[in-house]
This record gives C-alpha cells, sequence and structure tokens, in this order.
C-alpha cells in the first residue's frame, strides 16, 4: 500500500499535465471551427442580404424619382404610373394620392383610373397607412409586409411628392416581394435553411416556399431580437445566438439586419452539420489523454513492482539500492521527458495541418468575395475602394501562400508529401515558367535571360512538386532583387544529370547564415530588412522535394552581390 500511494502524486500530476496539454490545442481548435463555420454562414448570409438590400433600395429610389417626376409635371401622372406598372412586373397597382389619403389618379396591371373625373366610383383611403403619414412627413418608406395566398409577401412603397418644399401629395406603390422570396430559395442549400422576419419577428418569407404562409413569431428567439430589435450582426459565436427550432434540432444561426425595411434575415443550419468537426477534435483529445494515463498506469505498475523488489533487498544490499533508486528515478524523468516531446511534436504537426485546412476555406471565401468586388460584380466601386480592395486581396493572397506553406511543411513530416515520378522532359516545364517570370521581372525594372535547351535529356520527376521548386527560388530571386538587377536560368546537362541554376544579382546571404538556408523558418537577416513579410518555409520545401527525386539542391552566395542555386537531377 505504501508503494502505492507513493506514486499516486506524479500519477495525478501526469494525468492533469495531459489534461492540460491537450486543452492547449484543443480549444483553439474548437474555437477556430466555430470561427469558419461563422464566417462561412455570415458569407452566404450576406449575399442574400446584399441581393435584398439593393433591390429595395432600388426600388425606393425609382419610385421617388417618379414622385419627384410627378411634382415637376402633374400632368404627366397618367404616363408616368402607367411606365412604373408596366416596367416592373412587381408593381401591382400605382397610385397618387392626395393628402386626404384618397387616390387621385391610379393605374394597375389591368388598367387606369382617374378619380377626379366626375362619374368615377370612389377611390381607395390610405388614411388609415402609417407608411402614407411617413411619407407625408417627407420620408419615402416600406409599409408592414404581409402575405398573402396567390401572391405571396407583398407591402405598399410609399413616396413623397414635394412642391415648393412642402409635401402636397404621396405616391403610393403596391408591391410585390417576388425578387426577396427568390434571392432567398437560391441560397440555401441542402442542410441550410433562409427566412427573413419583419420588424416583428414575424416570418414573411422561407427557404422552403410550403412554408412561407404560416406567418410563425419568432421574435422569441433571441437571435431574431438581436437582429429586427438591436439592429445588430450575429455571427452565430454568442451561446444565445442557436435555438432549437421547429423541427427539434440545435441549430447554428447567424442573422443580419435589412434596414431599410425593417427586416432580419435569419441562416441556420443543424449544429451537428456545421461544426462536424467539433465531435472528432474532441474524441480524439479523450483518446490521446486515456492513452497517456494507460502509459502511466503501465509505468506505475512497473515502479511499484521496482519498489517492492529493492525493498526485499534492503537489509543485504543498502548502496545497491539507492544506487537503484537513483537510477529508476533519472529513467522515469527521461522517459516522460521523452514522451511529451514526442507527443507535443506530434500534436504540433497535427495542429499545423488542421489550421491550415481550416484556414483554406475563410481564405477562398475572403478571396472570392474581395475578386468580384473589384470585377465590378456588384456595381462599380472607386478609386479609393479599389485601393483597399487590391490591398485587402493582397494580403489574403500572401495568406494562402502562408497556409499553402504550412501544409507542405506539415505533410512532410507527416510522410503524406507524396512524390509521382514520371519519365519526361524537363524543358516545357522551364520554359513556361520563364516566360511568367520574364514577365513579372519587367514590370519590376530586372533584367531577365534564360537558356533552356529543347535537347535535355528526359527526367523522371513529378511536374507539379517540380514546378514548386522552380517556382520557390525565382519568386526568391525576384523578390530581393532590385530594380536594375538581373536574374538567369541556366540548364544545361553534364555528368549523367542535369543541372538548372537559378542566379540573381540581389542582396546574397552572409557567410555565417549559410548553413542555416535550407532550414525551417530561416530568413537572412538582410532579406529580413528588405521583405517583412515571408514565412521562412519555401527552401525547406525545396531541399525535401529535390532530395525525394534523387537529387540535390545547392547554394553559392556573396552578401550584397547574388546568390546563384544550382538543382541537379539525374538523367532517367
Amino acid at each position: 500500500m505504501r508503494a502505492v500511494s507513493q506514486w499516486t502524486l506524479p500519477f495525478s500530476v501526469t494525468a492533469l499535465g495531459l489534461v492540460l496539454i491537450n486543452l492547449l490545442w484543443l480549444l483553439p481548435a474548437l474555437r477556430n471551427i466555430r470561427t469558419s463555420a461563422s464566417v462561412l454562414a455570415l458569407e452566404i448570409s450576406r449575399r442574400v442580404e446584399i441581393t435584398i438590400d439593393t433591390d429595395l433600395k432600388t426600388t425606393l429610389k425609382e419610385v421617388q424619382s417618379a414622385a419627384d417626376e410627378i411634382a415637376l409635371e402633374p400632368e404627366r401622372t397618367h404616363k408616368v404610373l402607367d411606365r412604373l406598372v408596366r416596367e416592373h412586373p412587381d408593381m401591382a397597382r400605382a397610385a397618387r394620392v392626395g393628402r386626404n389619403g384618397g387616390e387621385i389618379m391610379a393605374a394597375g396591371r389591368y388598367g387606369f383610373a382617374s378619380f377626379e373625373t366626375p362619374g368615377m366610383p370612389s377611390s381607395p383611403s390610405y388614411a388609415t397607412h402609417p407608411d402614407f403619414y411617413i411619407a407625408l412627413q417627407g420620408v419615402a418608406n416600406y409599409e408592414e409586409i404581409t402575405v398573402s395566398p396567390g401572391r405571396g409577401p407583398h407591402t405598399l412603397l410609399a413616396a413623397p411628392i414635394r412642391r415648393n418644399n412642402k409635401v402636397e401629395e404621396v405616391l403610393i406603390i403596391d408591391l410585390n416581394l417576388g425578387n426577396l422570396v427568390r434571392a432567398v430559395a437560391d441560397a440555401s442549400g441542402s442542410a441550410e435553411h433562409i427566412y427573413v422576419v419583419d420588424r416583428n419577428g414575424i416570418q414573411i418569407v422561407n427557404s422552403n416556399p410550403t412554408r412561407i404562409f404560416e406567418r410563425q413569431d419568432f421574435m422569441a428567439r433571441p437571435i431574431v431580437q438581436k437582429v429586427v430589435v438591436d439592429g445588430k450582426i450575429a455571427d452565430g459565436l454568442a451561446p444565445e445566438d442557436g435555438y432549437i427550432n421547429e423541427r427539434g434540432e440545435e441549430t447554428f444561426a447567424v442573422g443580419i439586419p435589412i434596414p431599410v425595411a425593417g427586416l432580419g434575415l435569419i441562416f441556420e443550419q443543424p449544429r451537428a452539420s456545421a461544426l462536424a468537426g467539433e465531435r472528432q477534435m474532441i474524441v480524439f483529445a479523450v483518446a490521446a489523454v486515456l492513452l497517456g494515463l494507460l502509459a502511466s498506469v503501465i509505468i506505475l505498475a512497473a515502479n511499484i513492482r521496482l519498489t517492492r523488489l529493492n525493498a526485499s533487498m534492503r537489509e543485504l544490499l543498502v548502496d545497491l539500492e539507492n544506487a537503484g533508486k537513483m537510477l529508476v528515478r533519472r529513467d522515469l524523468e527521461l522517459t516522460r521527458a521523452n514522451a511529451r516531446l514526442e507527443e507535443l511534436d506530434a500534436i504540433k504537426t497535427e495542429f499545423v495541418s488542421i489550421a491550415a485546412h481550416q484556414l483554406r476555406t475563410p481564405l477562398t471565401g475572403i478571396r472570392w468575395s474581395y475578386q468580384t468586388l473589384l470585377d465590378g460584380d456588384t456595381g462599380a466601386v472607386s478609386q479609393e475602394q479599389r485601393r483597399l480592395l487590391e490591398s485587402g486581396l493582397g494580403a489574403t493572397l500572401r495568406m494562402v501562400d502562408l497556409v499553402n506553406d504550412l501544409l507542405s511543411v506539415a505533410r512532410i513530416e507527416e510522410g503524406k508529401f507524396g512524390i509521382r515520378l514520371r519519365k519526361q522532359p524537363m524543358a516545357p516545364l522551364l520554359t513556361r515558367l520563364a516566360g511568367r517570370y520574364g514577365a513579372l521581372a519587367e514590370q519590376k525594372g530586372i533584367r531577365f535571360s534564360s537558356l533552356v535547351p529543347a535537347s535535355l535529356p528526359d527526367i523522371a520527376f513529378d511536374e507539379e512538386k517540380m514546378e514548386i521548386v522552380f517556382d520557390n527560388l525565382l519568386d526568391n530571386a525576384l523578390k530581393y532583387t532590385e530594380p536594375g538587377g538581373a536574374i538567369a536560368l541556366k540548364v544545361f546537362c553534364e555528368d549523367g544529370s542535369v543541372h538548372s541554376e537559378v542566379s540573381d544579382t540581389g542582396v546574397g546571404i552572409s557567410k555565417n547564415q549559410m548553413h542555416r538556408v535550407f532550414t525551417k523558418f530561416f530568413r537572412a537577416d538582410n532579406a529580413l530588412r528588405l521583405h517583412t513579410s515571408g514565412t521562412g518555409l519555401g527552401l525547406y520545401v525545396v531541399n525535401n522535394i529535390v532530395e525525394n527525386h534523387g537529387g540535390t539542391v545547392t547554394v553559392g552566395s556573396q552578401e550584397s552581390k547574388g546568390s546563384v542555386f544550382r538543382v541537379t537531377l539525374p538523367v532517367a
């Protein structure tokens, strides 16, 4: 019993250490999964919100423009109303309304009426409509949206008609919101669900057309209150953003307000689907702790047996017993330290791989969003906006390069960086790269020359991986060579091998740092001063790829005068 008690504290400390170590990577990993799900859901929601907001604002602007036209030329009211209804299929009826709420003139899908003409039927009154009185105060606005069988969601849009800086009349449009329904339906996937609520929390649009007429009240959901009452964006990361939906599913939801009509857009998906990686991460962490505890129990049992054996020999071999205890204690410390280092290294590699994979999706979404805005797909952008968007796109592309470098290193360390050798000529690959970097060098004011003979013998190599090698070497030469300098690509065959040299007149590498060129995260001091960004992983990846092809890569350099990198590959 004394031996068991002796090891209780070390076992408890080991167990606690295992839990803490796993928490160090598990908590950030779980947070990253939730953040990635939030970014993706908000991106989908934002696209729908932009479509709806743009459509509502455009319609509001066109109606206000028509109201201003009627104010300037009242005699053209008939043509203005008729044009609105004819050119906008979603406008069921357009009416010019007096301050008393009665229609003066109206145009509909099936006819035109003037209520100023004797003998005409009396016009409908808008005196009880809130939007009518808001328009009389000089503010164009949408009325609360209603849903009717046969029409779906629709509303009234009121715009003031001003004369002499005074609102004399109001232009009222009976507007179907078919575009809103289509935008929501087009954006929903198989496991995703989008719905829109009005300022009272009543559902008016649903990605499932059969549920549009249910008119469910969702104001009790905290996320709906945050969006439609507080006017805030809900990113799904707050505990109150999730809820149990009407199908009994626990959801992961985000929400975006649409202020122009007092609406709120909610994007929901099953939590188990949105955060599928959480369960795997937790299971992996628990398994790691259990395996660590099992190893600790085995070590503990072995040490208990050793302690009992030493106790039985204490009277005869006191000195030997003490020496044995010291050796056992030292062995335990070294064993635990080695196991911990191996575990931390494996955790680090796993974390880098997982983090790189998780970052790829949101970075691709961000890059797509920037590119869409720069291409003008969502409308024209100003010069200042373009400058900011191009800066953001550049930063995103650098992040993509960093993620790719980290993923390559993780795959190398895990032994998953597969090389598929195929006997083929190298000249086409090098010629293509020479053309690309020649153009980039010309833009930077650098002379670029290449000598790639077409008669080179075939080499067994992986084209995709070898492109990474020369892409890194040429990119480094271009990056660290100032305008006015020179870069050269030279290929020749000698001693049964094909030698490819990339030389430049750039900043070079100091002699005392040459031995670290192909190690991870190395960047020369002068390179850091010239370009602060960079990972220091490119040449490490280059060296691993070339060695896996049975070749070698060497470097010769002189600080401030340039560098020469030579890749040597055996002829097939």
